[in-house]
């Protein structure tokens, strides 16, 4: 979708306004080595220019919003790079869009977290935190890149609760090279002893054209095999539950009332707005990407312009596809009736094969009320995905 058209979009009155809010920060102190989202060095003079694009952007695209906001989400890129006095800045005018029941999380990384930062994200309403940790071994956070150590994530999280922070999750990635079945479960352990309300177990992704896949290519690290990627995902699994912590998404756990509630807009495929560079939106089935370009970006803001974007409009099988596969991530799965509500078919009448095959396999439960991964197959949850996005293309 042209920008002009996504502007004409957010003018008119949506057939349903977005509650949640996504803000994408562009900055880091070092790129990590596997990492492909939109980052860029943190540039003071590019970080202010970009603080008054957000702000501007925010305002001509208010009209979207439905208010107070449900979630807010701003992500990067590392949003406590700013600082202090920037991160003010940015959060103030996103302030005046939420209430006291919405939820505002911000990603930070350790050592970007000091008493000033912690305060800055309580002042303006933050009330949800997420702290890139990763791993808790050295030699492990060297294979990423990463440029904190382990005892920086424990004193970002005691600052953060000093400050006020009551709702903190904590982010770890398995099947780093060189990582070991022992040392996965050293990381959990320490992470579990910091008593985060949610935490997130990613396997690592070699992603094209990053440092890490240029390594794995050239042969200089190898990736961990699959059985063991396996295990450490079940060990990860009985730990969270172990600690408390419910099993909620595939890879995603939280304590009770805990869920991040902006990550479920996702997963239930609904409408959200993002802004900033390389942020992405879903407006009334319209899928568009903002540039990834942070000159480009803040140069049409300037003049008074929507930043320029492209995407997609999702409809039919293939809109039906795509929630029936982010909301199968969720381990309850997919209410059947309400999936036949919202779209005039029930899932398994709308993806026949695939799910006729999986639930044969023994992958797929449907149930009557119910459709959802069988807690043996949510490590290969993808390939079946996979195939009910495939079934979708058959119908075009």
């Amino acid at each position: 979708m042209k920008a002009s058209s996504c502007k004409q979009k957010c003018d008119e009155v949506l057939h349903r306004r977005p509650a949640a809010l996504y803000v994408h920060v562009p900055f880091c102190r070092a790129k990590c080595r596997y990492c492909d989202f939109y980052s860029l060095p943190l540039d003071p003079a590019a970080a202010n220019a970009y603080v008054d694009a957000v702000r501007r952007e925010l305002a001509a695209r208010g009209a979207c919003l439905h208010l107070p906001l449900a979630s807010v989400f701003v992500g990067g890129g590392t949003p406590s790079v700013l600082g202090e006095n920037l991160l003010r800045e940015l959060l103030a005018d996103i302030r005046s869009l939420i209430d006291g029941m919405t939820e505002f999380s911000v990603e930070v990384n350790p050592g970007t977290v000091d008493e000033g930062v912690a305060a800055a994200l309580v002042d303006c309403g933050t009330n949800r935190v997420n702290v890139g940790a990763q791993s808790f071994e050295t030699a492990e956070l060297a294979v990423l890149g990463r440029i904190h150590t382990p005892d920086q994530t424990r004193a970002a999280v005691e600052v953060l609760r000093a400050a006020g922070i009551r709702n903190l999750g904590l982010d770890l990635i398995y099947g780093i090279p060189g990582q070991t079945p022992a040392t996965w479960r050293s990381s959990l352990g320490q992470a579990m002893d910091l008593l985060p309300d949610h935490m997130s177990c990613y396997a690592l992704s070699f992603e094209d054209d990053t440092p890490l896949k240029r390594d794995l290519v050239a042969g200089r690290v190898a990736e961990m095999e699959e059985p063991v990627q396996r295990d450490c995902y079940y060990v990860a699994v009985a730990a969270a539950v172990a600690g408390g912590l419910e099993h909620y998404e595939i890879s995603n756990f939280a304590r009770q009332g805990r869920r991040c509630r902006h990550n479920l807009t996702y997963w239930h495929n609904e409408a959200y707005l993002g802004v900033g560079p390389g942020a992405t939106s879903y407006l009334d089935g319209w899928r568009t990407t903002t540039v990834s370009d942070l000159g480009a970006y803040t140069e049409e803001l300037a003049r008074g312009g929507p930043p320029a974007s492209a995407g997609e409009h999702l409809t039919g099988r293939r809109e039906m596809a795509e929630t029936l596969m982010l909301g199968l991530r969720l381990t309850q799965g997919v209410d059947r009736a309400a999936f036949a509500g919202r779209f005039g078919l029930d899932p398994v009448v709308a993806f026949p094969r695939a799910t006729a095959r999986y639930a044969e396999l023994g992958a797929l439960l449907v149930e009557p009320s119910r459709i959802r991964i069988s807690p043996d197959a949510l490590f290969v949850a993808d390939t079946v995905l996979a195939d009910i996005v495939a079934e979708a293309g058959e119908f075009r």
